[in-house]
C-alpha cells in the first residue's frame, strides 16, 4: 500500500501556542538543516500552504507549537508510513523552518494591549443645594406665624394669657409690616418665649445666622437668646442695671420710663450637626419689670 504524508489543517496546527516567535538567525546565513519538518514544509505539494502557515505563524500573536499529522491515502506516491509519524514541534524548531522557508519577513502585527486604571474617590453622600432662603418668612410679610411656632415654654402649665401676648404684629424693622412681637406687661418673675423653626441644611457645614431685635425694658435680667438645637449661638447684651431701689418695688417701676424701641442687630454662626437644624429664639425675663420684645429679618445663610 502507498501512502502519503501530508500536512492536516495547516491553519489550526499551532493551538496550543503561548511564545511569540521570531525569525531565526539561521535563515539570515543560508545555514538550514533539513530536518523532517523543514522537509515537510519544502516539500513542493506542501510548500504553498506551508508559506501561508509561516507567513502567519511568525506574528506577535502566533502560537508556538504544533503538531504535524500524518493522513494515509491508499495508491498515490512511493513514501513510507513511517516518514511522517504524527510529530509535535517546539517553537524555536517551528520558527526555524518557517525562517528558512520564508523569502522576506512577514510585516509585522502590532498588538496594542491597554491598560485602562480607574481611580475611584469615594466620599460621602452630598448634601443637596438647601433651599433659598434657608428660614422661611424670616421677615413676616406674609402676616402669617407659619412656618414658625411661638410658643409659651415656661411656664408651661400657667395661663398668662391675661399679662402676656405674642404674635405677628406691626410695624416691622425699617418700617416694614411686620415683625414678631412679645409683650409682658406683668412683669413675671420667669418667663420663656420660643420662636422656633426647622431647616433644612448640610451636616458638617458651618453657616451664619443673624436678626433685628429690640427689647424694650428697663430689666437688666431680659435677653433674647439664639439656639441651633441645644447650643447656644449667640444673646443680646445685658442691659445696665440703674436706680438705688429693689427692682420688686413698685416705686422702681414708677420712677422708670420704658424706653423707646431701638432696633438692633444679633448674630452668630453654627456648624449644622445633621441634614436639620432647629433654629430657637428664646425671650426671656427674670424679673418684674415688664418688657416688650420684637424680632424681624432673620436670616441663615452659608458661611
Amino acid at each position: 500500500m502507498y501512502l502519503i504524508a501530508s500536512l492536516f489543517a495547516l491553519s489550526g496546527l499551532l493551538h496550543q501556542a503561548i511564545a511569540i516567535p521570531k525569525i531565526d538567525e539561521r535563515a539570515l546565513k543560508n545555514d538550514c538543516n533539513r530536518d523532517n519538518l523543514l522537509r515537510s514544509f519544502v516539500d513542493p505539494r506542501y510548500s504553498s500552504s506551508a508559506s501561508a502557515y509561516c507567513s502567519s505563524y511568525i506574528q506577535p500573536t502566533a502560537k508556538s507549537t504544533a503538531t504535524v499529522t500524518s493522513t494515509v491515502t491508499p495508491g498515490a506516491a512511493n513514501v513510507k508510513r513511517a516518514d511522517f509519524p504524527p510529530t509535535t514541534y517546539p517553537a524555536p524548531r517551528l520558527s526555524s523552518a518557517c525562517s528558512c522557508i520564508l523569502t522576506a519577513l512577514p510585516t509585522p502585527t502590532t498588538v496594542v494591549v491597554a491598560t485602562i486604571t480607574s481611580t475611584v474617590t469615594a466620599t460621602s453622600q452630598s448634601c443637596p443645594a438647601a433651599a433659598t432662603p434657608i428660614v422661611k418668612n424670616g421677615d413676616f410679610e406674609t402676616g402669617a406665624l407659619a412656618p414658625w411656632t411661638l410658643t409659651q415654654t415656661y411656664p408651661d402649665n400657667q395661663d398668662l394669657s391675661q399679662y402676656v401676648s405674642f404674635g405677628v404684629k406691626g410695624p416691622g424693622y425699617g418700617g416694614s409690616n411686620n415683625a414678631v412681637e412679645v409683650v409682658d406687661t406683668n412683669g413675671s418673675s420667669y418667663l420663656q418665649i420660643d420662636l422656633s423653626q426647622t431647616l433644612t441644611v448640610c451636616a458638617g457645614k458651618k453657616y451664619n445666622v443673624a436678626l433685628k431685635y429690640y427689647q424694650a425694658t428697663t430689666d437688666p435680667q431680659a435677653h433674647v437668646y439664639v439656639y441651633v438645637g441645644d447650643d447656644l449661638v449667640t444673646q443680646s447684651p445685658a442691659l445696665p442695671i440703674t436706680g438705688t431701689k429693689k427692682r420688686s418695688e413698685v416705686a422702681e417701676v414708677e420712677e422708670r420710663a420704658t424706653p423707646a424701641i431701638e432696633w438692633k442687630d444679633l448674630a452668630g454662626t453654627f456648624t449644622a450637626a445633621s441634614g436639620t437644624a432647629v433654629l430657637r429664639i428664646s425671650f426671656v425675663a427674670t424679673d418684674f419689670l415688664g418688657v416688650t420684645w420684637g424680632a424681624d429679618n432673620v436670616v441663615v445663610t452659608p458661611a
